[in-house]
Parts: structure tokens; C-alpha cells; sequence
């Protein structure tokens, strides 16, 4: 570990990797970018609060607490998302996480390109091991990601005495921002060309920042990865599920609520609800898009094929109202989908491996695949849209779970070896023809070889060859579009996910 100086201060640091002119590449992990209570806004750290002899970093790395799965999931399940390199095990977990981690070529005065990246809502941290990102910096370009509350701590609005105190996630994300606008020239970085890039409910909170009209001056491009359509819950019933919470806990008012121990507070169930606040959301982002009231900045969106096999477990079965029972699937899709029921079962029939993969894939297609649509048709009105469709397949699991809910990250991170898998030609490949195209996205926000979604409607599909295609299924998703089914199930699924 080296100790750097900076503009700002003196930081620890690790040598990562290397420029293709051999240039070193740091990794300084655990800055500071505000502080704040629990339930309270953050306040940000501006250069005042460092002095160029302070160690402006910590040692270790950190996250907000996390929840816990018992190693047999890992061992038994064999679910992806529940593998090491998806976790933050040797961060140490604190309510005080408010840090960015960056990794930048060794030269801090020379302007390099920014791209900023938000986890997913649910857990994780900025440097769980495929999104760690000195792959990225060897390429000239400064990295940073964000770690904020999540969970109860970010994702809980609390009522107390007439005021509220909501959206504390997007609002600590927003004041990191801020942060890094300001101050990542001290890193070598370019604050006039950022790309804020996120995926899930990372990819939400980015698009969100987009909508804002604080946040969107911060960045001048964006990345939406596996992202939804805004979905936001109705004042009063966000106010009542916190009642609902409070009693059910034998709890009265907030400041009991923050004397809770942090292992308690985060196993508190049913509080979790983004609002119009008025202080994050002045209004409901859905009619921001509907009105175009966005700014005009290229954007790269798109999903994977095989979204859903992250839940493809019959312990979820029950919650998301799979049927494992042929005689059942009529009755089942018809309570779900109503007069759309047989369209869909007719649409993915014939690619569909079995009854559970048959209601998966039309999940897919009304939760992920059919918001990325909606985003790239809304967006495209106003800015250059690319489109994306993700089908190469890791190693893993002998493809068991095709090209799941987060594979993109490993490749275009570069960080598939992370992943203690064998790593095919076919696979290293990918990681060069993603990286080609994305890094060129974030350095001037043009993919050159790669069809403009404008222009043609048409997306890049990654696979074993590089392709240009229509959207899959579009045709469906508009027939359907106006019903209301697909908003219904994205809420569900939020709401089964927190």
C-alpha cells in the first residue's frame, strides 16, 4: 500500500493494474463523500474539510449491513446471485458507509474521462469483486463507484410529526455526485465528461438522477443496465405501511426507531417505498418522460435474455405465482395476464424449456425487456439512444443459467476472472467487443460501429457474433402495452424483492 498525495489530501492506495503506455493504475478505495445520522440527510464534504496533510481514506473497505444468506445457498442452490463475487464479504458493515472508491492512472493532472456506477438497491457495496473496476481505469479512464444506505436505512420514508424524511438513497447517490463533480479533477478526472452508468436498482436510481433536475447536471451521459420503468408508491400507503411497521414492532415515533440496533432495524419488514417527497421527487417521474422533460444527452440502455434465471428456484416459485403443474398453467397465466394469456403462452411456447421457463420468459418480457422498449422508444425522441440485447453465456454452471441478470457487468468490467469459473476463448472475446464498444460510449458518447436505436428501431445483440436486430418482441409488448399488466407485475416484483 502506497500513500499518494492529492489535491485534496493523502490517500492509500494500491497498484491494480497498468495503462497500455505502463502507466500505473490505482485503486484508492473508502473516500469520504458525506456524513450523516441515521434517518437524516447526508451533508457533503467539500474541500474545506480536508487539508493536503490528512489521510482523506480508510484502509478498509465498507458497506451499509447487509443481508445475510446461509452458506448452504451457495453450496446447494447454486444461484449466481448469491455467489462471492456478488457480495461485499470483506467489507466491514457500518451505518457510516458513506464512501466512493476510485481507480485512476497514476498521472492526476492529466483530464481523463469519468464514469460513475451505481450497485444494484438490494445489497452490495462499491467493491464486491466484479465491480471492482481497474480493468476500466487500465484504459485510460477514471472510475468510481458509489456506496449508499440501502435497505431500510436508504429505502424506508419515515413519518414523524408532520414532517417525512424519504428517498435518503437517491438523495445520498445525488450528494455523491455532487461530490465527485467537484471533485474528481483532484483524481485526474474530467468533470465535464461523466457517464453515470447503473444496473437494476442501480440502473433505476440513474435514470431517476436523469429525471432530476439537481442530479442531471452532474453527468452527461448515461448507462442503464437491467433498469425499470419509475415505479413509486402512493403517499398514503407508504405513510400506513410505516404505521403498519411501527405497531407491528411494538414501536411509537422515529426516535425509537433510531435507537433500534442496527441488526434489528434492517430485519424490520414492510416499510420500504419510494414517494413524491417534494424534496427528491418534486412529481412523479413517469410524467416527466410522458412530457419530455429530460435533458438531450446520449444514453446506452438494454438488458439480458436471460433476466429471470436469477429466480430460477422453486423456493420462489410460490411468491411470484409460478405453477410447476402443466394441468394449472391455463388458470394460472389466465389470473395473471387475463385476455393476454394465450397470446403470451403462444409467443413463447415454442422457446420455452418446460411450463416454469415458459412463465419466466414472459416475465422477462413484461419487467425488463419490455421497460428497456419503453425507455429507448421515450428517450429516443430526445436524445442518440443505443440499444443493447446481452445474450453471451458465461462458463458458469455448464450455461445453466444462460446469460442471467448481471452477467454484462463481469464482461464489460473485465472482471469475469473474478468469478472462479474456467474462461473460455469464446468468453474473453465477449469481454473485448463489449469493452470496445462501451469505453467508446463513455469517452465521447458515440458507439461508431453500432446502429443508433433512432435510426432504425434496432439494438446490438451480444452474442457469439455481434449483431443488429429488432427489438425481440416488440411486436407483443406494444399489443399489450396499454393494459396495465406489465406496471402491475414490476410492482409486485419490487415489492416480493425488498
Amino acid at each position: 500500500m502506497k500513500i499518494l498525495q492529492t489535491e485534496i489530501g493523502k490517500a492509500y492506495a494500491n497498484v491494480v493494474g497498468k495503462t497500455k503506455e505502463g502507466t500505473p493504475v490505482y485503486s484508492i478505495l473508502s473516500v469520504p463523500y458525506a456524513r450523516a445520522e441515521r434517518f437524516e440527510y447526508a451533508k457533503i464534504l467539500d474541500k474545506q474539510d480536508y487539508s493536503p496533510d490528512m489521510i482523506i481514506n480508510r484502509k478498509e473497505t465498507v458497506c451499509f449491513p447487509q443481508r445475510k444468506y446461509p452458506l448452504f445457498f451457495n453450496i446447494f442452490m447454486k444461484h449466481h446471485m448469491l455467489r462471492p463475487e456478488f457480495q461485499p464479504l470483506k467489507d466491514t458493515q457500518t451505518e457510516n458507509a458513506f464512501v466512493v472508491n476510485i481507480w485512476a492512472p497514476e498521472n492526476f493532472t492529466e483530464r481523463k474521462p469519468v464514469v460513475v456506477f451505481l450497485h444494484g438497491g438490494g445489497e452490495g457495496s462499491g467493491t464486491v469483486p466484479i465491480y471492482t473496476m481497474e480493468h476500466i481505469a487500465e484504459q485510460g479512464v477514471v472510475a468510481v463507484t458509489i456506496t449508499y444506505r440501502i435497505g431500510n436505512f436508504g429505502y424506508m420514508p419515515v413519518f414523524d410529526k408532520g414532517e417525512i424524511k424519504a428517498s435518503l438513497a437517491y438523495l445520498d447517490q445525488q450528494t455523491a455526485l455532487n461530490w465527485i463533480y467537484n471533485t474528481i479533477s483532484s483524481f485526474g478526472g474530467d468533470n465535464t465528461n461523466i457517464t453515470l452508468m447503473g444496473h437494476c436498482g442501480g440502473a433505476v436510481a440513474a435514470l431517476y438522477h436523469y429525471l432530476n433536475p439537481v442530479s442531471n447536471k452532474l453527468f452527461h451521459k448515461l448507462i442503464l443496465c437491467a433498469g425499470n420503468i419509475p415505479i413509486l408508491s402512493e403517499f398514503d400507503f407508504a405513510k400506513n405501511e410505516y404505521a403498519k411497521m411501527l405497531s407491528k414492532n411494538h414501536l411509537k415515533e422515529l426516535e425509537e426507531l433510531k435507537k433500534l440496533s442496527t441488526k434489528k432495524l434492517m430485519k424490520l419488514k414492510g416499510g420500504q417505498n419510494d414517494i413524491v417527497d417534494g424534496i427528491f421527487f418534486a412529481e412523479h417521474p413517469m410524467k416527466l418522460l410522458e412530457r419530455g422533460e429530460f435533458p438531450c444527452m446520449p444514453v446506452l440502455i438494454g438488458s439480458n435474455k436471460d433476466e429471470f434465471s436469477m429466480i430460477e428456484l422453486p423456493m420462489f416459485y410460490k411468491a411470484l405465482g409460478i405453477t410447476k403443474k402443466k394441468k394449472n398453467l391455463k388458470d394460472v397465466l389466465l389470473k395473471k395476464y387475463g385476455e393476454f394469456a394465450e397470446t403470451l403462452e403462444s409467443e413463447f411456447k415454442s422457446e420455452a424449456n418446460g411450463i416454469v421457463d415458459l412463465q419466466i420468459q414472459i416475465m422477462e418480457l413484461l419487467i425488463f425487456h419490455s421497460s428497456a422498449l419503453f425507455l429507448m422508444e421515450t428517450l429516443s425522441k430526445k436524445c442518440p439512444v443505443y440499444g443493447y440485447r446481452m445474450n453471451y453465456i458465461p462458463h458458469l454452471y455448464n450455461g445453466l443459467r444462460g446469460s442471467y441478470h448481471g452477467a454484462e457487468l463481469a464482461f464489460f468490467f473485465g472482471t469475469i476472472d473474478k468469478m472462479n469459473i474456467p474462461i473460455t476463448d469464446e468468453n474473453r472475446k465477449a469481454v473485448i467487443s463489449i469493452q470496445k464498444d462501451w469505453m467508446e460510449f463513455i469517452r465521447t458518447g458515440k458507439m461508431e460501429n453500432r446502429t443508433l436505436f433512432n435510426e432504425t428501431g434496432k439494438i446490438t445483440e451480444y452474442d457469439k457474433d455481434i449483431r443488429t436486430i429488432p427489438f425481440p418482441h416488440a411486436h407483443l409488448i406494444h399489443h399489450i402495452q396499454n393494459s396495465g399488466i406489465a406496471d402491475k407485475l414490476r410492482k409486485e416484483y419490487i415489492r416480493n424483492r425488498r
